[in-house]
């Protein structure tokens, strides 16, 4: 069962007419409408077959070949960078061409005159040197392989980028290390001044206190030793003074002058020391005792602390020195001293009572020995 399609209308300024009728001439139609194929109007049952309009010209496209690309964008440079691209090629062309003259026709004649005839007669062979990588057919995309040198490039730019972001870097932190210091409400060198004259004051003053505190200190050590000796009466103690024998004993003198064979009496002279003992005398607290010492004992006072002041030296105000030298014997070797026992510590006094004991003992064991059995005469 087929369908036939009504006819088609068209408006224009004449009356309207049907397209479709066959009484109507082509000149009637509008210049706008084109008209459809038969085959067009009639549909049968099942699939449609289509077919592409006449005005699409399949036919023309398929013959005249592929449809052609476009040409490559142009790019757009300035008037004056043309200028410098053109001058540019223009130099180097020039140059080339001079150093292909002078390749093709050397001065091989004439010696060399200086280095800058050497370079510029050699120089120009440079046109043989072709590198390796003009030669070589490269890749347009860049996917050929990367040789040494452009490796070698590649690990240099890297190393220059990392130098440039570390210069970047300290250049800030410069930058900002200078800024910091304009913010603060002082300069850096007021407050390292200012700092140092606090530390100094307060080591003059931490010097002032530790002088205070020894001299309070003394006077402590000052006073206890004057209470301890005044609660802590000491038993009375007598000396004896006696002249003591010297160290040596004269020896009898025996005369060598006589002939040999002739016997010569021998006389013999015996010195004996006199001792003279004095009433032993009481210990009187706070006054100064002599005591007759030998000038070897000065070592031990000394690591008693008891130093002798000569008696001219002494102040006539103020305390007195634990130990006053008033003189010494005819041969030098004994030293009259007066010693203020109140200005002795308890290690001191103990000393020193040691040193007159040892001395005592000597004494006793000398003057033993002192007197010489006589020799007999041998007749």
């Amino acid at each position: 069962m087929s369908k036939i399609a009504g006819p088609a209308f068209s408006y224009s300024s004449s009356s309207v007419t049907p397209v479709g009728s066959p009484n109507v001439s082509s000149t009637a139609i509008s210049p706008s409408y084109t008209p459809l194929p038969q085959s067009s109007l009639t549909s049968h049952a099942g699939p449609s077959h289509w077919r592409p309009p006449a005005h699409w010209r399949i036919d023309e496209t398929s013959t005249n070949g592929s449809i052609p690309k476009k040409p490559p964008r142009k790019k757009i440079r300035t008037t004056e960078e043309e200028e410098i691209t053109a001058a540019t090629a223009t130099r180097v062309s020039s140059r080339l061409a001079t150093d292909h003259t002078l390749v093709r026709f050397p001065d091989v004649d004439a010696p060399f005159t200086d280095k800058f005839d050497v370079i510029n007669r050699l120089l120009p062979y440079h046109v043989f040197l072709q590198p390796q990588e003009d030669l070589m057919n490269s890749d347009r995309k860049g996917k050929t392989k990367a040789f040494s040198e452009d490796k070698q490039e590649i690990q240099e730019t890297k190393f220059a980028l990392e130098c440039a972001r570390r210069r970047r870097k300290l250049t800030e932190r410069f930058r900002k290390a200078r800024v910091r210091s304009g913010q603060e409400p002082s300069p850096n060198d007021q407050i390292v001044v200012l700092t140092q004259s606090v530390l100094d004051a307060d080591r003059s003053d931490l010097a002032l206190l530790n002088s205070e505190l020894r001299s309070a200190r003394t006077e402590l050590e000052k006073l206890e030793r004057e209470k301890r000796a005044a609660s802590n009466p000491q038993r009375p103690y007598y000396t004896q003074s006696s002249v003591q024998a010297p160290y040596y004993r004269g020896y009898p003198a025996y005369t060598y002058a006589q002939a040999y064979g002739v016997p010569q009496q021998q006389s013999t002279t015996a010195t004996s020391t006199p001792t003279t003992n004095q009433n032993p005398t009481p210990y009187q607290s706070g006054a100064a005792i002599p005591v007759q010492l030998p000038v070897a004992s000065l070592p031990a006072l000394n690591q008693l602390g008891i130093t002798p002041v000569p008696a001219a030296s002494v102040p006539t105000d103020g305390q007195p020195p634990p130990a006053v030298l008033r003189g010494s014997s005819a041969n030098g070797t004994m030293l009259n001293l007066e010693i203020n026992v109140s200005l002795l510590h308890s290690a001191q006094m103990s000393g020193l009572a040691l040193i007159l004991n040892s001395l005592m003992s000597r004494t006793a064991g000398t003057a033993s020995n002192s007197a010489p059995s006589a020799p007999s005469n041998s007749g």
